[in-house]
C-alpha cells in the first residue's frame, strides 16, 4: 500500500507547536530524517512519518488565515494523490461560519473538501487563547485569578479617563502565564531565547486531556488515517 501524505495547515507558532504535541500523542512519530525542521518569526513547518505506516504529516504554519492557499498547491495535491487529506486548523474569530466559508473557498481548487478545525471548538467563535485558557493546569488556575485583578484595575483607570492604558490581550495573558513559571534548562530557553514557546508538552503546565480539547484531540485523529 501507498504512503499517504497528511497536511496540517495553522496559523502561528503557537498552533503549531499545540497541534504537533496533540498529534505526537495520538500517533507514534519520528522526525522525517531527510528535511529539517524550520522555524523563522511565525511560519513553522515540521515533517514527521508514522512509525507504522510511514505516512507523511507536514504540520505547517503560514502567518495567518490570508495567506492560506497562497503557496500550498503543491503539498494539497499531494496530499489528494496519495490518498491522504488536508487539514486546516484555524481561529474561528468573530463569525466561524463565515471564517469556514472563506477558508474553504481559499483552497477550493486544489482541494474541494478539506477537513477544518475552528478554534475554541466548533461553531464556537474566538480563537486558540480561548482554548488555552481552558487548558491551563487547575493547580495554577490562581495565576488566572491574579491576573484578572491586574486587567480590572488596569480597566478602571481606564474608565477613570485614562484612556491610554492598554489591557492585555489574551495571548499577552498566556505568554505571562508561561513567563511566570518555574522553567529549567531547554524549555526556559524556549520560552525566553526561542520566540516565546509555550511549552505543551509539559504536563505541569498545560493539561492536554481536558474536556475543553477532547473536541480537537477527536479532530486530528479521525482525519489521520
Amino acid at each position: 500500500m501507498a504512503n499517504k501524505q497528511f497536511n496540517i495547515y495553522v496559523e502561528g507558532t503557537d498552533d503549531h507547536d499545540l497541534v504537533l504535541v496533540i498529534v505526537k500523542q495520538l500517533r507514534a512519530t519520528v522526525p522525517n530524517p531527510n528535511i529539517k525542521i524550520t522555524r523563522e518569526g511565525q511560519i513553522v513547518t515540521t515533517y514527521l512519518i508514522v512509525e507504522d505506516t510511514a505516512d507523511t504529516i507536514l504540520i505547517s504554519s503560514i502567518g495567518g488565515w490570508a495567506n492560506l492557499g497562497k503557496k500550498q498547491s503543491v503539498s494539497i495535491q499531494q496530499a489528494r494523490d496519495s490518498g491522504g487529506k488536508t487539514l486546516i486548523v484555524f481561529d474561528a474569530d468573530e463569525a466561524p461560519a463565515q471564517r469556514a466559508a472563506i477558508l474553504k473557498e481559499q483552497i477550493a481548487t486544489d482541494e474541494p473538501a478539506p477537513a477544518l478545525f475552528l478554534f475554541p471548538s466548533p461553531n464556537q467563535p474566538g480563537e486558540l487563547e480561548d482554548l488555552l485558557l481552558q487548558v491551563v493546569q487547575p493547580a495554577h488556575q490562581a495565576i488566572m485569578t491574579c491576573y484578572d485583578g491586574y486587567e480590572q484595575c488596569l480597566q478602571q483607570l481606564v474608565n477613570n479617563g485614562q484612556d491610554y492604558y492598554n489591557t492585555p490581550s489574551k495571548k499577552r495573558r498566556i505568554y505571562d502565564y508561561v513567563n511566570v513559571m518555574p522553567l529549567e534548562g531547554a524549555e526556559w530557553d524556549r520560552h525566553h531565547k526561542k520566540g516565546g514557546q509555550k511549552i505543551f508538552e509539559n504536563p505541569s503546565l498545560w493539561n492536554l486531556n481536558a474536556p475543553a480539547i477532547q473536541p480537537l484531540r477527536d479532530f486530528l485523529n479521525q482525519h489521520l488515517s
